[in-house]
């Protein structure tokens, strides 16, 4: 069946298409009873109208980009969740692009977005030069940008996250508190968190009169590979732990990392919580049930995502579509829930 047009209601009806198209506009030049009238026959005659050229004609396309390294690690997916819920009473839609934490996949859709003309972008950045520049320049002419987990960047936009330094502060001081002096602190090498991560791990062991040793970091490039960072992972801990100076206990930095660690442990045999307490970040909702249940830091992944997409709706729905120049560097509260594994 034929879609019925404006000008066909136009002939229908005996009036001139700028008269139709302002009552299907509802539009207060046109008399009431003309719009019912004209209204009533669209609706009668399946008349519906094409959004799409209505969002070119004022420029925008009610597009907003996503991107981010994996959204099956649940922290992300979380973020995702949080967005999808704020957006679904609006007309925006959402495209969700991978990056796998490699700049060059990230640059490529970066390209991608803005040749669909993206009217925003929500990013969890790899920190590349390139992309990062790439971000500017889109964010220099008009495209609003939010940075998500991974804030610590130079590019002057709205962020938000978590208080990494803090955070893990007080993750490491648990586990003194627990009687364990010698922590290996694992993370991977993303310029947005690690180095916040790193620090607050340092700044914890000085506080508390614990000499850094720097074979309790490791750093690991976790865009190499699952099974290149498990082996990694095998080797340094299975290393350590038959040391004349093993650790009593393990920081994982990351979801993704906590996870590969936990099967690290499991396939050499290494018990946890004896001889190795373990604590680190995971947003799975089922930490509880791991045998045994894992002490992790939890961040407010839907708020995160919501929060997100509140401000971009703030700026998208301005009449001028403005941009303020006042950018929030909005710090979220993570939990830490202390369960069996680091005690």
């Amino acid at each position: 069946m034929k879609k019925i047009t404006i000008k066909d209601i136009a002939k229908a009806m005996g009036y001139s298409i700028g008269t139709i198209s302002k009552a299907l506009s509802n539009s207060h030049e046109i008399s009431p009873v003309t719009k019912v009238e004209i209204q009533k026959f669209a609706n009668e005659h399946g008349y519906q109208s094409n959004q799409y050229a209505k969002l070119l004609r004022k420029g925008r396309t009610n597009i907003i980009g996503m991107i981010v390294p994996s959204i099956g690690n649940p922290f992300f997916s979380q973020i995702l969740e949080g967005i999808e819920r704020e957006m679904s009473e609006t007309t925006y839609n959402l495209i969700i692009m991978q990056s796998a934490d490699d700049p060059k996949l990230e640059l490529k859709h970066l390209e991608m977005l803005s040749k669909k003309g993206a009217d925003a972008v929500v990013i969890a950045a790899t920190g590349n030069n390139i992309s990062l520049k790439y971000l500017q320049n889109l964010k220099d002419h008009g495209i609003p940008i939010v940075l998500i987990d991974r804030t610590n960047y130079a590019i002057n936009t709205y962020k938000i996250g978590i208080d990494n330094f803090k955070v893990v502060y007080q993750g490491i001081s648990q586990l003194i508190h627990q009687g364990k002096r010698k922590i290996l602190f694992i993370s991977n090498l993303s310029p947005g968190t690690s180095t916040e991560r790193r620090r607050g791990y340092i700044q914890c062991l000085r506080d508390f009169d614990i000499a850094y040793n720097s074979d309790y970091l490791l750093s690991i490039e976790t865009n190499s590979g699952r099974m290149e960072v498990l082996e990694r992972l095998k080797s340094r801990i299975t290393h350590l732990v038959n040391s004349s100076n093993p650790p009593e206990a393990i920081f994982t930095a990351s979801d993704q990392l906590t996870y590969l660690t936990l099967e690290a442990l499991q396939v050499t045999r290494i018990a946890v919580p004896n001889p190795l307490a373990l604590i680190g970040f995971a947003n799975f909702q089922y930490t509880n049930i791991f045998q045994p249940s894992l002490s992790s830091i939890v961040q407010p992944s839907h708020e995160i995502g919501s929060q997100a997409f509140a401000i971009l709706n703030k700026i998208l729905d301005s009449s001028d579509n403005a941009i303020t120049t006042s950018y929030q560097n909005i710090e979220l509260q993570a939990s830490i829930l202390a369960r069996k594994s680091s005690e």
